[in-house]
């Protein structure tokens, strides 16, 4: 495993964009969601450690103070040591979050079409797990895991936007739990496969945890439940420049669901708020064991928790930014299986309203989820197609998508972006479908390049078969970086992955990929 120690250079050029956060333990940044109106709404959220009180927000033009309010922390005490608190945040200026003598300087914030969005994913780090165990030593940003990069050349030129694919917190969700006497009652400990439906781009050996019982780290009693210091470890401290650079939307991963890191997903990062408007609200994981079961107290074994009753799980209903010539649509794709089909009602419902969305507005839009929609694996990792050498993930979105679009995409989706995939992977088709981006290379440990390249033409694309009506071409790299790309009006698309030195890995643009192209999306360098 390669760890390559960075320095994210944001000497941006705004005062607020350049503020270091006041002190440890004292982060704040600004969020996206959408308003029940159908526009967008930036959110500005606190989060404080030992505070007994939420700070001020303060714009810079006038000095108008405006009061943040607590969001509601999960139940169980884990989150005790940290204050979230929020408000609306202004349009057109910046705005500063005060806390005592300490502050923090926030970006100016449109709601026009961006001029450069920074991609990134898969930001976390795993630590001393028995796993796989990855080095996560470091202090603060300039010494840590490769996570939010940009490069010098592009240092003196703020973001407009950070999207985030999903996967904040690795040490924190460990596969597996073992559970103590003292929870279950039993004579002796058992050991259990966390709720999970699917992670197989970088399993040694493939595995789907999904059977009759649910098992979570959030059960009551856990010895490991989700909690701030890993949340505080694994994002906040790492992240703690990049997030004052520009407004985030975040994406939720399957390392946020709500049997592993999902209590503080929905308290720290979650779009979900009474500030977008009227029916929107804070939302919170179900109750994680049975109401009948009883720390110490467990139905005699072979006792499974909610085997035959449905699973406590949440899954967040799409939502679309609309932000000037460009129309950005997340979906929570967590609990989409990817090698099997499981939860489909589930993702029927999610891209039919996709699917209403993209009819109802024509506008230049993108698709943002943590799961790929298409990714090419090693075949024994996915689903296969037909005779081709390769595994096919998400297997449960592909097939919701292609009941739902029967005739294909609309062609004013110009691109999907996703992450769950350790590694970069672009494809494009020579039919319909959008081109696709895979950009799971924040930071956590790498894994292996698929389909394998070409001995004699290593950055050659790959031509995949078949997969879901034409054609693909597909490069990818096991590096790690972030992704800044250009829309432009007309709907279409540049970008530039840049590794951790501010060197160029790829380069892409969405006119390249078509009938008889024979190219992918990006190319690399």
């Amino acid at each position: 495993m390669r760890v390559v120690c960075i320095v994210l250079a944001l000497l941006l050029s705004s005062p607020g964009a350049r503020a270091q956060p006041a002190g440890p333990g004292f982060f704040a940044f600004v969020l996206l969601g959408e308003g029940s109106d159908g526009r967008p709404v930036p959110m500005v959220r606190s989060v404080a450690e030992g505070a007994m009180s939420c700070p001020v927000l303060r714009s810079s033009v006038g000095g108008v103070s405006s009061a943040m309010a607590p969001r509601r922390r999960p139940p169980g005490g884990q989150f005790d040591a940290v204050l979230v608190c929020e408000a609306r945040y202004p349009v057109g200026e910046a705005a500063s979050v005060f806390m005592g003598d300490r502050r923090i300087d926030l970006p100016n914030v449109s709601l026009g079409t961006p001029r450069r969005v920074v991609l990134i994913g898969d930001s976390g780090c795993r630590g001393p797990a028995l796993d796989k165990p990855q080095n996560c030593d470091g202090d603060g940003f300039a010494k840590v895991w490769p996570f939010g990069v940009l490069s010098d050349e592009e240092a003196d030129k703020r973001p407009d936007l950070i999207v985030h694919v999903g996967d904040y917190n690795y040490r924190g969700t460990e596969r597996g739990l073992v559970l103590p006497p003292r929870l279950t009652g039993y004579a002796a400990p058992i050991s259990v496969n966390v709720y999970d439906t699917g992670d197989l781009d970088d399993e040694d050996v493939a595995s789907l945890p999904i059977g009759a019982a649910y098992w979570s780290q959030n059960i009551e009693g856990s010895p490991n439940p989700d909690k701030w210091i890993n949340w505080r470890d694994d994002f906040f401290r790492p992240a703690a420049k990049l997030l004052v650079a520009a407004p985030w939307l975040m994406s939720r991963g399957n390392h946020e669901l709500c049997s592993r890191g999902g209590p503080g997903w929905f308290y720290l990062l979650d779009a979900g708020s009474t500030l977008l408007g009227a029916g929107h609200k804070q939302v919170e994981c179900p109750p994680q064991l049975p109401p009948d079961w009883h720390p110490g107290a467990w139905p005699k074994p072979p006792a499974l928790p909610f085997a035959g009753l449905p699973f406590p799980t949440h899954t967040s209903a799409p939502f679309r930014l609309k932000l000037g010539r460009l129309n950005i649509i997340a979906v929570d794709s967590a609990n989409a299986a990817d090698a099997v089909l499981f939860n489909l009602d589930t993702y029927l419902t999610q891209y039919r309203e996709v699917a209403r969305m993209l009819a109802e507005d024509q506008t230049p839009t993108w698709l943002v989820t943590h799961r790929p929609i298409w990714a090419v694996v090693k075949r024994d990792k996915g689903g296969p197609i037909g005779l081709t050498p390769y595994g096919f993930i998400n297997e449960t979105q592909r097939e919701a998508i292609n009941r739902v679009f029967r005739d294909g995409w609309p062609r004013h989706v110009t691109a999907v972006i996703a992450g769950h995939m350790h590694r970069f992977q672009a494809i494009g088709f020579a039919g319909p479908n959008p081109p696709h981006l895979a950009v799971g290379t924040g930071g956590m440990e790498l894994s292996h390049v698929q389909p394998p390249p070409s001995p004699e033409n290593p950055k050659a694309p790959v031509a995949v078969d078949g997969l879901d009506r034409s054609p693909a071409y597909v490069v990818g790299l096991r590096d790690f970086g972030a992704m800044i790309v250009r829309p432009v009006e007309d709907g279409t698309w540049t970008g530039v992955l840049y590794g951790t030195g501010g060197d160029t890995l790829a380069i892409c643009d969405s006119r390249w990929p078509g009938p008889g192209s024979k190219r992918s999306v990006c190319e690399l360098k």
